[in-house]
């Protein structure tokens, strides 16, 4: 059985039961549709029913409760969680549905609030010109014979519904609509053919950029590395549900106009170039983001230009994966 249409961190709005971000999935297409299952509670609940002793401590060894952890446990934890839905799902077929609400399995959707999948990656790796861009003037510029890339604050992470927040009104910040890649295991010297080996997951993301005064290149990794420039979301749908990354739909709508729209299979470097590639430059680990580029339509290659302004709405939409929103505001002091 698969994992449904995604994993995804999310904070529940019921004090009571938790506090802080869990570990879930939303049900898949059926009379629950969207609602989220609380994997490690589901787990706990299962194993109660299967007179386990102390099932929320085994539970807990079993399937954690957050992201980071869960990924770090590899396949054995994704194969608990596959259990744990399917066992949700039949509960909630067979059982009291508001005794299952009430004991944590099936939450409604609209009452708890979605997380970036990935809160605090271990580390954010993203590539510069990964699309051909036909308004861009590149008789100047040749086309990258190897990936561009360079690592963002993990800091700079927010999740769907959040705000991107721009640092002044006269601030020159741009959009970047995107498919990100969350890496599931560590990895070094990996070939092409297996890059796609050690993918966790896919999500939407946002690699959000100020343009400073006076630069004359594309700016890189303290421009993207604001806190909320790194917008990701609304689920981490597992790459055993995505046959080819490389045909996937990225469309970017600001304030309700189609800025971007592309299809995956235009990147200059696929997917599993771009792993590989990070790579032999790095160790990868479980949690890391990997930014796959954003294709043409960026607000600065527009006549005119089209920034990022206070009230703006940004909705990142990857096939598959879903749609992610965020709204901008302009920053009114200091914070701590």
């Amino acid at each position: 059985a698969r994992l449904g249409e995604a994993s995804v961190g999310f904070e529940t709005l019921d004090f009571n039961r938790h506090s802080g971000q869990r570990l879930g999935a939303l049900i898949p297409p059926g009379p629950r549709v969207g609602d989220v299952v609380d994997l490690n509670q589901t787990l706990a609940l299962k194993l109660a029913f299967e007179d386990v002793g102390a099932p929320e401590a085994e539970a807990d060894s079993l399937l954690p409760g957050n992201m980071l952890s869960f990924l770090r446990r590899g396949e054995d934890a994704l194969e608990q969680a596959r259990r744990c839905l399917a066992w949700a799902i039949g509960a909630l077929e067979r059982y009291d549905v508001p005794d299952l609400i009430r004991a944590g399995v099936a939450l409604p959707r609209r009452s708890v609030t979605l997380c970036a999948p990935v809160p605090r990656p271990g580390k954010i790796i993203s590539i510069a010109r990964n699309y051909d861009d036909p308004m861009r003037d590149t008789s100047q510029t040749a086309r990258p014979q190897q990936p561009e890339l360079f690592l963002e604050a993990p800091t700079s992470v927010i999740g769907p519904g959040d705000d991107i927040v721009v640092p002044s009104p006269s601030a020159r910040v741009d959009y970047a609509g995107g498919l990100g890649v969350v890496i599931g295991r560590r990895a070094r010297n990996l070939t092409v053919e297996q890059g796609l080996s050690v993918v966790a997951g896919y999500t939407a993301v946002n690699d959000v950029v100020l343009f400073e005064s006076g630069r004359t290149e594309d700016p890189r990794s303290l421009e993207h590395s604001f806190d909320s420039f790194s917008p990701q979301g609304p689920t981490l749908l597992t790459a055993e549900e995505v046959s080819d990354p490389q045909d996937l739909s990225i469309r970017t709508v600001v304030s309700g106009v189609l800025v971007q729209d592309a299809r995956s299979k235009e990147m200059i470097f696929r997917v599993a170039e771009i792993i590989a590639f990070a790579s032999q430059r790095m160790t990868l680990e479980a949690g890391d983001l990997i930014l796959t580029g954003t294709p043409a339509g960026r607000g600065a290659d527009l006549q005119p230009a089209r920034w990022l302004t206070d009230g703006d709405v940004v909705d990142v939409e990857v096939e598959q994966v879903g749609r992610l929103r965020n709204y901008v505001r302009t920053e009114t002091g200091p914070t701590t």
